[in-house]
């Protein structure tokens, strides 16, 4: 691989470096999630567990009751959350009684009654997909819920990226605000063909395994392979698990203005036609390796960011030629802003 794909270079003057990362700083501290918003969502994921599981003796049988665990997933467990983010849950239940019902669908479709007479719920849509979900609103603490089954790969990625988020500090709001410069830029939102949240999170975790130099963060299914085996049982997976921390400590003391600068740089040189995002690697993989691991339908792809469990493609929603020219153009207009210290209305 080319040197230009391992290393970024973003020199900027002390104060323009300052004042990003001055921005940077207070958008984090005004935007991640409280713990009070986080304490709220604990509260609404064992209400809903208490209530659907009188459900399961009498609807689906008592296994259901007896193994069926609701997990909180995504950004309000991975240390990415916002303090406005919807909640992500996975009920898990025997594979078996899965299988009985017809499938996932199924599964949602049978709850989705007993939800929407819930007092505390206040809406209940099923949203078919390739992972179904069941849409939830909360009516006392108002946010959105989505409630999948079965997707477990969801929280061995949990675990992964919260893992990460500990192992340095300039990680969490280095991975918010590069949501919000993705919103400014009109490039977020994988339900509209763009980058997911989850993707450019990995995006920027990439970027700090090997983009700049030393690394920010290591390779940590690597460093730790049985931790994060994402065969492990559930019960095994410890959000809140503790590693050798001081000896994960990198040597790199870049400022957060200049790890987004340097994120910024080396994506808008990215080769994307060639190359893969995958931190399971800890440097890209070839596209053409990748994509080796998917049915023949889903080898086509504009960006491949790897998931690092399934080894699926979580850009896979970016597949339009205009979008995919969006997102590099936002990253060029953005190196183009940075390169002019032009930071007055940027992000």
């Amino acid at each position: 691989m080319s040197e230009m794909f391992m290393r970024s270079r973003y020199d900027p003057t002390a104060n323009t470096s300052n004042l990003l990362s001055s921005r940077l700083e207070k958008f984090f501290r005004d935007n991640r999630q409280t713990i009070n918003s986080y304490e709220n969502k604990v509260r609404l994921k064992d209400r809903l567990l208490s209530t659907l599981s009188p459900v399961f003796p009498s609807e689906f049988g008592l296994n259901w009751f007896i193994d069926a665990k609701l997990f909180i997933v995504g950004s309000s467990a991975n240390g990415f959350g916002w303090d406005q983010s919807d909640l992500d849950l996975c009920l898990v239940i025997a594979p078996e009684e899965v299988r009985s019902k017809g499938g996932d669908q199924p599964v949602l479709e049978q709850l989705t009654p007993f939800l929407r007479g819930c007092c505390f719920i206040t809406r209940c849509m099923l949203i078919p997909a390739k992972v179904p979900i069941l849409k939830l609103r909360c009516r006392i603490w108002s946010f959105d819920c989505d409630l999948n089954v079965n997707n477990v790969v969801g929280i061995y990625n949990t675990h992964l990226l919260a893992m990460y988020a500990r192992v340095d500090p300039r990680v969490p709001p280095l991975g918010v605000f590069v949501k919000h410069w993705a919103q400014m830029m009109d490039i977020h939102g994988g339900s509209m063909g763009r980058l997911s949240t989850y993707a450019l999170l990995l995006m920027v975790i990439q970027y700090l395994q090997c983009g700049c130099s030393p690394p920010v963060v290591p390779n940590l299914q690597a460093r730790f392979p049985k931790i994060f085996d994402c065969a492990r049982p559930l019960e095994e997976v410890d959000m809140n698990a503790e590693l050798p921390w001081d000896e994960l400590r990198s040597a790199n003391r870049s400022t957060l203005g200049e790890l987004f600068a340097g994120f910024i740089v080396y994506y808008t040189t990215f080769d994307f036609a060639r190359w893969a995002i995958s931190i399971r690697n800890g440097r890209p993989l070839a596209t053409n390796v990748a994509i080796q691991r998917l049915p023949s339908n889903e080898q086509a792809c504009k960006i491949f960011v790897e998931e690092p469990c399934g080894k699926g493609n979580v850009a896979h929603t970016v597949s339009d030629e205009a979008v995919f020219g969006a997102i590099q153009r936002a990253f060029k207009y953005s190196a183009s802003v940075l390169h002019n210290l032009n930071l007055q209305d940027s992000f």
